[in-house]
C-alpha cells in the first residue's frame, strides 16, 4: 500500500512538525537518502540469504572466517614491521584488558539472544530483544568501565604512564563489543547469515585497511592503531545495528531482559571456562619453563589452531539451526551432524597432520622447526576442542546452556590438573599432551550430553545415516549419467 507524504501534524504527539531551513531539510533528506541506500542493499542481501540452503550458509560463514584470519595475520605482520618489538609489546598491552572485561562481563547476553532470535522464528512482529540486551549493554558498560579504572593502574604498575593512560582510553571498546556482537546475534539466530558474516568481516578488513594506508604513509604510532582499531568496530556495529533494525522494535521490555539474562548466565559459565582454557596452557608455560620452549610451544599453537578454523565456523550456524528447529527435530538432526562431522574428520586430520608440521618451518623460519613435533600433539586436541565447540552449540540451540557450560566447565578443571604436571614432567610436550587429553574428556562428555538430551537412539541415527547415505550415492550417480551425457 502506498504511504501518502506526512502532513503537518504527523507527528507522534499529534502537534505540528516543527518547520524547518531549507538547508537542514536538504540534509535530512541526504541522510535518508543515504540510509535508505544502505537499508536496500542490506534487505536485498537478506532476502537472498533466507532461500539459503545449510551448505550454502556453511560456505559463507567458513569464508568470513578465512577473511577474518587473513585480515589478522596482516595486521600483525603490520603492526609487527612498523612498532617492533617495543611498540608491540605496548599495544598488546594497552588492548589486553579492555576485550578481556568486555569477554568476561558479556554475561552471555549475544548467545541468549542467538537463542531467542532462533525460536521466534520468522514472527512478522519486531522483538523487543534487541533493545532490551542494548540496555543490559549500557549497564555493563558502566560497570566494566568503572570497573577498568580501578583495576588497570593495579595491573599496569610494572608499564609505563602512558601505557596506563592509553590503556585506560581503550576501555572504550566496551561498549563497541556489545554494540557490534549484540545485533550481530540477532542476525545469527535468524538465521540471515549473509548479513551476519558481512558485519563480522567488516571490521577486520577496514581495520587491515587502514593500517595498511597509515603505514603507507610512514606515520604508524600506537594512538593511530588504536584508532584505527576503534573506528573499524564502529563501522561494525552500524553495519549490524541497520541490519537487525528490520527485527527489532525500539523499546525494551523488562521482562525479556530477564529472560535474556536467565538463559545468558547458564551459558557464559562455559564461556569463561572456554577464555580461560584458551589461555590456560601459556599462561603456566610462562612461569614454568624457559622462553626458548614457550617460543616454540606459541608458534605450534598458532599453527594448530588452524584445525578448529572449520569446527568454529560450523559451530556458528549450528547454533541458530538447532535453534530454529522444533524440539521433535533435534535427533534426526543430531544423528546428521555426526555422520557428516565424522566424514569431515576422516578428510581433515590426515591433511592437518601432514600439512601443518611440514609448513610451520616454512612460514615461522627455520629456528622453529623443532616446534613441528609440538604441532603434530596438538593439532588433534584443537580439533576435539572445535569438535566440542560444535556440540556445545548444538546443545545451547536446543535450549540446554548449562549442559553445554558443564562440559567446558570438564575441560577446564581436567586441563588444569594435568597441565602443571605434564609441564612438570615434559615441558612444552607435557602440555600439549595435556591440551589434547583435556580436550577429548570434555568432547566425549558433550557428546554422552548430547546424545542424552536429544534423546537419539541407535535406531533412528541407523535410519537417518541409511538415508543421507543413499541420497549421496543416487546424487553420484546421477551425476556420472549427465556427464556421460
Amino acid at each position: 500500500m502506498r504511504r501518502s507524504p506526512p502532513s503537518a501534524a504527523d507527528s507522534d504527539t499529534g502537534q505540528p512538525l516543527p518547520i524547518t531551513s531549507g538547508a537542514e531539510t536538504s540534509n535530512a533528506i541526504k541522510h535518508n537518502k543515504h540510509m535508505g541506500l544502505l537499508r536496500a542493499l542490506l534487505a536485498t542481501v537478506g532476502r537472498g540469504g533466507e532461500s539459503q540452503s545449510t551448505m550454502s550458509r556453511l560456505r559463507w560463514t567458513m569464508a568470513t572466517s578465512l577473511v577474518n584470519v587473513l585480515t589478522s595475520l596482516a595486521t600483525g605482520v603490520i603492526i609487527a614491521r612498523t612498532l617492533g618489538p617495543n611498540g608491540r609489546g605496548m599495544l598488546t598491552a594497552v588492548m589486553l584488558y579492555g576485550l578481556l572485561l568486555a569477554n568476561l562481563g558479556g554475561l552471555g547476553i549475544a548467545d541468549a539472544l542467538v537463542y531467542r532470535a532462533g525460536r521466534t522464528g520468522a514472527e512478522a512482529t519486531k522483538s523487543p530483544a534487541l533493545a532490551s540486551a542494548l540496555g543490559i549493554g549500557a549497564l555493563q558498560s558502566l560497570i566494566l568501565i568503572l570497573g577498568g579504572w580501578a583495576i588497570l593502574p593495579l595491573l599496569l604498575r610494572m608499564q609505563s604512564h602512558s601505557t596506563v593512560s592509553l590503556a585506560l582510553m581503550f576501555l572504550a571498546i566496551i561498549p563497541l563489543v556489545f554494540l557490534s556482537q549484540y545485533p550481530q546475534a540477532v542476525l545469527q539466530g535468524r538465521l540471515r547469515l549473509i548479513e551476519f558474516n558481512v558485519a563480522r568481516a567488516c571490521a577486520g578488513v577496514l581495520n587491515a585497511a587502514t593500517l595498511f594506508v597509515i603505514w603507507r604513509l610512514n606515520a604508524m604510532s600506537v594512538e593511530l592503531a588504536l584508532a584505527a582499531f576503534l573506528a573499524s568496530t564502529a563501522v561494525s556495529c552500524f553495519v549490524g545495528m541497520t541490519a537487525a533494525a528490520e527485527f527489532s522494535s525500539r523499546h525494551a521490555s523488562f521482562e525479556v531482559a530477564r529472560e535474556l539474562l536467565r538463559y545468558g548466565l547458564r551459558s557464559h559459565a562455559g564461556n569463561i571456562a572456554a577464555t580461560v582454557a584458551a589461555q590456560l596452557d601459556i599462561l603456566l608455560l610462562t612461569a614454568m619453563a624457559p622462553p626458548r620452549e614457550l617460543g616454540y610451544y606459541v608458534v605450534a599453537t598458532s599453527a594448530a589452531i588452524a584445525g578448529s578454523l572449520i569446527p568454529a565456523a560450523v559451530s556458528l550456524v549450528l547454533f541458530p539451526t538447532f535453534a530454529n528447529q522444533p524440539a521433535g527435530a533435534a535427533p534426526r538432526a543430531l544423528a546428521r551432524f555426526l555422520l557428516w562431522g565424522f566424514v569431515g574428520a576422516l578428510l581433515l586430520f590426515p591433511a592437518l597432520i601432514l600439512v601443518v608440521p611440514t609448513a610451520l618451518p616454512l612460514v615461522y623460519g627455520r629456528a622453529f622447526a623443532a616446534a613441528a613435533y609440538l604441532s603434530v600433539i596438538l593439532v588433534p586436541g584443537h580439533l576435539l576442542r572445535g569438535a566440542g565447540q560444535m556440540l556445545s552449540a548444538i546443545l545451547r540451540g536446543s535450549g540446554s546452556p548449562m549442559r553445554a557450560s558443564g562440559g567446558q566447565i570438564v575441560g577446564l578443571l581436567v586441563l588444569g590438573t594435568f597441565v602443571p604436571i605434564g609441564i612438570s614432567i615434559r615441558g612444552a610436550e607435557g602440555a600439549a599432551v595435556a591440551v589434547t587429553i583435556s580436550a577429548a574428556i570434555a568432547f566425549v562428555w558433550l557428546l554422552v550430553t548430547a546424545l542424552r538430551y536429544c534423546q537419539l537412539t541407535p535406531r533412528v541415527a541407523l535410519v537417518v545415516w541409511r538415508s543421507d547415505l543413499t541420497g549421496l550415492r543416487l546424487a553420484i550417480q546421477r551425476r556420472e549419467w549427465l556427464m556421460r551425457r
